[in-house]
C-alpha cells in the first residue's frame, strides 16, 4: 500500500511526518508499504481509490486518523501561500475528485516529539491497524 507523505524538510514543525516515514522505511515490518513524498495532490496523475496520507496538524493534542473531510477545519487563506493539504482536500471533494474514494489522514501533532509519532505512527501503520482504522477491511 502507497502511503503519501506531506511536509516541508525545512521546517521543522512541518516536516514530522516526513521525519516519521523516513524512519518507518528503515523497519522491516513496513517493506511492504511505499511512503512517497508529494507536494499536492496534483502531483498524482490519478488519485488511488484508498488515498492514505501521513501529515502533521495544528490544534490536536495526538495522532489522529481522519476518515471524514468535514472534519477537516482549514483556516481563512490570505493568498496561495496558505494553500494547505485540508483546502485542497476540500476543494477537491466539492469538485468531485474524490468521488468514490476513501480517504484516511494520519495527522501528527507539529509540536509531538519524533518518538512519540514514531512509536504512534508505528502502531497505526501495522498492516491489520492499517486496514481496519483507514479502508474499513481487513487484511
Amino acid at each position: 500500500m502507497k502511503i503519501f507523505v506531506f511536509g516541508n524538510p525545512l521546517v521543522k514543525e512541518d516536516s514530522i511526518a516526513l521525519r516519521v516515514a523516513a524512519e518507518l522505511r528503515k523497519k522491516i515490518e513496513f517493506k511492504n508499504l511505499e511512503f512517497e513524498e508529494i507536494e499536492s495532490l496534483n502531483d498524482l496523475e490519478e488519485i488511488p481509490k484508498e488515498l492514505v496520507i501521513l501529515d502533521c496538524a495544528e490544534g490536536i493534542e495526538k495522532i489522529e486518523t481522519i476518515r471524514d473531510l468535514k472534519k477537516l477545519v482549514s483556516a481563512q487563506k490570505v493568498s496561495l501561500h496558505d494553500f494547505d493539504l485540508a483546502t485542497e482536500l476540500l476543494l477537491f471533494e466539492k469538485i468531485g475528485k474524490l468521488k468514490g474514494k476513501k480517504i484516511c489522514i494520519i495527522a501528527i501533532p507539529k509540536k509531538m516529539k519524533l518518538e512519540e509519532a514514531l512509536r504512534i505512527s508505528a502502531i497505526l501503520l501495522s498492516k491489520n491497524a492499517l486496514h481496519r482504522k483507514c479502508t474499513g477491511h481487513k487484511p
